[in-house]
């Protein structure tokens, strides 16, 4: 395996259940290109295992049936194969047990939703098997899904015939940026934001970044020159993937990523008459985010989704008869900077989550926000929006500002944010400011108290 990054919790959490001595099992799940497979190829590799893997596909019962058979004998008894065959999963499942009698044995059903949607009684065949045959046996039996609802719900809800009986349950994050780095060594500290921007930390689409070009060269080939691996089909992928009606999903998708983010104002931008199904559907996938606010409103969350229905999608035409390069010269690479604020306000939030009970973080906190409301001043109303609220509980104790730019924080940007955390109504605010390019010398002396946190310090 090639070099792997990242996710020492999760491997040490695997070993850990492996070590122990019996059945045991695991559930891991995350959207589609996280890095779950990945993740249990390593942990195999690492133990030099024996081991099946069986990727389920939308199949026949049959298909399915034939084809985890052949991996289960060539896997475990290659002697065997073309002279036997399974006329059942349970005599698949019976040869398990058996082989797991007296050895170890890591069994991986990847894609578990497509096997368990192909054959209905799956759960329930799998409860008999872990309740009484495999139970005895050392078997180390992990499923893998990307169809996040169907894991919760079905596999570990708790009406669902396999709930408690995984011994582990894990939700694969995409990387955070600071592990996204490490896929382009390379880079300088903006650049390496920037890729984290535009992969959302998603392993599949950090795999195609090469630092040994320039990041400019990467952004054109891969989001606007004809072959792009990110297309109008890979994006279609991702957004519809276990859902129908795909048109219904791009238009909310574009409704938000061109402003209308309020629900009626993307009800009427789709033309929709009912939104609610699939704005559902599009925050259990992680694409967008209801933010609850005193007036709730949608964001993409989905950072690669938000470039993509942002930047490359209104340029479709031009990259399509080859002057993708460019329409992003011209069009796209001076907005850079624009489309990070929001990408920039999330490292802030990792970064002060990550370091409380640190130095770092100049008071306690539970959660970090982002702050929305409007105020009467006399007979006008003021917007006031602050990009990082910290709350220990209920109590607002840290107001954050984040300035992705290539200017310096500067006397206007720190008097701008003064005038808005006056509006909270909060004793003893702590205050921490982020910027890309540092901070001026005014900042420095007037900012007392602050922490200021320039972008290299949070690598």
């Amino acid at each position: 395996m090639g070099n792997f990054i990242g996710r020492e919790e999760e491997l040490g959490a695997l070993q850990k259940l492996y070590d122990k001595k019996g059945f045991c099992m695991a559930v891991l799940f995350g959207r589609r290109r996280v890095g779950k497979t990945t993740l249990v190829n390593k942990f195999i590799e690492k133990n030099k295992c024996k081991s099946v893997s069986f990727v389920s596909t939308e199949m026949t019962e049959s298909e399915l049936l034939s084809r985890m058979g052949n991996d289960v004998l060539e896997s475990l008894a290659p002697n065997l194969n073309g002279k036997i065959k399974f006329d059942s999963f349970d005599s698949i499942f019976d040869f398990m047990a058996e082989e797991a009698e007296s050895r170890r044995i890591v069994f991986v059903i990847d894609e578990y939703p497509y096997l368990a949607k192909s054959c209905p009684y799956m759960n329930s065949l799998l409860q008999k098997y872990i309740d009484h045959k495999w139970k005895k046996s050392n078997l180390c039996f992990i499923l893998l899904g990307s169809l996040v609802s169907f894991m919760r719900n079905d596999v570990l809800g708790s009406s669902a015939p396999l709930h408690g009986r995984a011994n582990l349950e894990f939700k694969i994050n995409p990387f955070d940026y600071k592990d996204t780095a490490d896929f382009v060594p390379n880079y300088n500290t903006e650049e390496k934001a920037i890729v984290y921007g535009l992969t959302g930390g998603i392993a599949k689409y950090l795999e195609q970044f090469d630092s040994a070009l320039p990041l400019d060269e990467n952004i054109q080939t891969l989001f606007f020159s004809r072959n792009a691996f990110f297309s109008e089909e890979q994006i279609k992928t991702v957004i519809t993937s276990e859902r129908s009606n795909p048109v219904a999903y791009n238009s909310i998708i574009d409704a938000i990523a061109n402003g209308k983010t309020k629900y009626n104002e993307i009800q009427s931008a789709t033309g929709m008459s009912d939104i609610n199904f699939c704005l559902k559907n599009l925050i259990a996938a992680e694409i967008i985010e209801r933010r609850e606010t005193p007036k709730p409103y949608y964001i993409i969350a989905d950072s690669m989704i938000n470039f993509y229905f942002r930047y490359v999608a209104p340029g479709a035409s031009l990259i399509n008869s080859g002057k993708g390069k460019i329409y992003y010269e011209q069009k796209v690479k001076q907005k850079l900077h624009e489309f990070m604020g929001s990408v920039f306000e999330k490292m802030a939030k990792d970064y002060i989550l990550s370091n409380v009970g640190t130095k770092k973080i100049p008071c306690f906190v539970t959660d970090v926000v982002e702050y929305q409301n409007s105020v009467k001043i006399g007979k006008e109303i003021k917007s006031v929006e602050i990009d990082l609220l910290g709350l220990d509980g209920k109590k607002y104790v840290l107001a954050g500002e984040c300035k992705f730019k290539s200017e310096k924080f500067g006397k206007e940007d720190l008097e701008i944010f003064q005038d808005k955390i006056d509006f909270l109504s909060a004793l003893n605010l702590k205050a921490i400011l982020f910027s890309l390019s540092g901070f001026t010398d005014y900042v420095a002396k007037n900012a007392k108290g602050y922490a200021l946190v320039p972008l290299a310090q949070m690598y």
